[in-house]
């Protein structure tokens, strides 16, 4: 489909349909972005008195939080938003029927996280919070001269989109110029057929892990193939640390620019990198705080946990939402011009890739995905071995009855080979690596 006819029709009747404001906060926010940082605070601070006496009002569990810390959320400051509590994993999972809001506008939609915890988390989403989300994911892809409706090439392994992959959803997906490939199946001759599809596809730009692109960008060169398309302008990773390496090959192969974006389903999208490389925070949807072991605002060059209330988030508020994530303050402006907060050195998104017994192999985000949906199963980690076998460690409830074991370990073979061996141990605690940090996904196979 004409990009055109995508931008200035398809898209804006689609999101009509849904009840999103997208295109109006897209053009809000192409303009926000040259705003001064005094001018972006007084915004931030007009949403998050909005935000909280939304809280309020329909949440339970945040009016107590913001009763018990004296504010008042007519007239909060940004400084004074550090008065209330963090909020955790655990605290969403023990409080989310008074946490949400059941009567927002255009319903609460169901989600849950992927990356790399191993501690799932159900939470829900509304259409404004969706909006808000899909605007600044648009304006990143502007920075690169990418326009909404431009031909988009999805490496991605969520199964929300792969079950999605119907007759209906295909259809929707080429009238709206995108291509979704599987990251969970790459195998040495299912990636020579992706390169095909690439190739005919020619898209403007790509979307993956950067893993798994990094391997599809490896076997093209071991095989002769090229990546590169007449139309294509811009790589664009997430999902996990885009390491410096596999940056290197991809830009190599492809022969175009790649830029980062950090974020995840619960805290939303919050940084990208520009041009320059510069990881700017969304600001006009996020606060961001980077804060220490004791949770006070970290000093200089430190890292600190990064910390989130999303300002756009009204269906299931996140105030205050520890990511587990680290990074540091960038310390200068960028020479891009724009005066939105920067990060840098982003940690902690990082997953191994797992060996399969076709040869070829499975980000880890595929045996994560089953173990996460898995609703007995409270945390996990799994270790691959030299020989393909899966150690997978538990802990679960005692709904996880032998049935929803094998239905597990025979979900997992699928993922690696089915002759390859899934141990399952269920124990009471799983004991952090030596450096203190979850892996949760390990491999010990060449």
């Amino acid at each position: 489909m004409h990009p055109l006819v995508v931008k200035h029709l398809l898209l804006p009747v689609h999101e009509r349909l849904l009840g999103r404001p997208m295109p109006a906060y897209l053009r809000e926010l192409e303009e926000s972005q040259w705003w001064s940082p005094g001018q972006l605070r007084e915004l931030q601070q007009t949403k998050l008195r909005r935000l909280l006496r939304h809280a309020w009002d329909k949440c339970v569990f945040y009016r107590d939080r913001i009763q018990q810390a004296g504010l008042s959320p007519d007239s909060i400051t940004l400084d004074e938003l550090a008065r209330l509590p963090t909020t955790t994993k655990t605290d969403i999972r023990a409080n989310t029927a008074t946490m949400i809001d059941p009567t927002v506008r255009g319903g609460l939609h169901a989600y849950s996280t992927g990356g790399s915890s191993g501690d799932p988390l159900i939470f829900q989403i509304d259409r404004t919070r969706q909006a808000a989300d899909q605007a600044a994911r648009a304006r990143s892809r502007r920075w690169f001269g990418i326009d909404v409706g431009q031909r988009e090439l999805y490496l991605w392994g969520s199964p929300i989109e792969l079950a999605a992959q119907d007759r209906l959803k295909r259809f929707r997906d080429h009238l709206t110029n995108h291509k979704l490939l599987n990251a969970f199946r790459m195998s040495p001759r299912r990636m020579s057929d992706y390169i095909d599809r690439i190739q005919r596809f020619d898209p403007v730009h790509v979307f993956g892990y950067p893993s798994s692109l990094a391997l599809l960008a490896r076997h093209a060169r071991q095989s002769g193939r090229t990546l590169r398309t007449p139309s294509l302008q811009a790589v664009f990773t997430t999902g996990e640390l885009c390491l410096d390496h596999d940056r290197k090959l991809i830009e190599r192969e492809i022969g175009v620019p790649v830029a980062d974006g950090y974020g995840s389903r619960e805290a939303g999208f919050i940084a990208h990198q520009c041009p320059h490389g510069t990881y700017h925070v969304t600001m006009e949807s996020v606060v961001t705080e980077l804060l220490d072991e004791r949770g006070r605002p970290v000093v200089g060059d430190e890292p600190g946990e990064v910390t989130v209330t999303h300002l756009d988030a009204f269906g299931m508020p996140f105030i205050r939402y520890q990511t587990g994530d680290l990074a540091r303050w960038a310390p200068h402006a960028c020479p891009c011009g724009r005066s939105l907060q920067a990060v840098r050195d982003i940690q902690g998104r990082k997953t191994d890739m797992l060996r399969t017994a076709d040869g070829g192999v499975a980000h880890a985000l595929s045996v994560i995905y089953v173990l996460r949906d898995e609703p007995a199963i409270r945390q996990f980690k799994v270790v691959q071995r030299p020989d393909l076998g899966l150690d997978v460690t538990v802990i679960a409830d005692a709904m996880f009855d032998p049935p929803r074991q094998e239905k597990v370990r025979r979900m997992l073979q699928r993922r690696i080979g089915r002759g390859v061996a899934v141990r399952l141990r269920l124990v009471d605690q799983i004991v952090p690596d030596p450096s203190g940090k979850h892996r949760y996904v390990v491999s010990q196979a060449d």
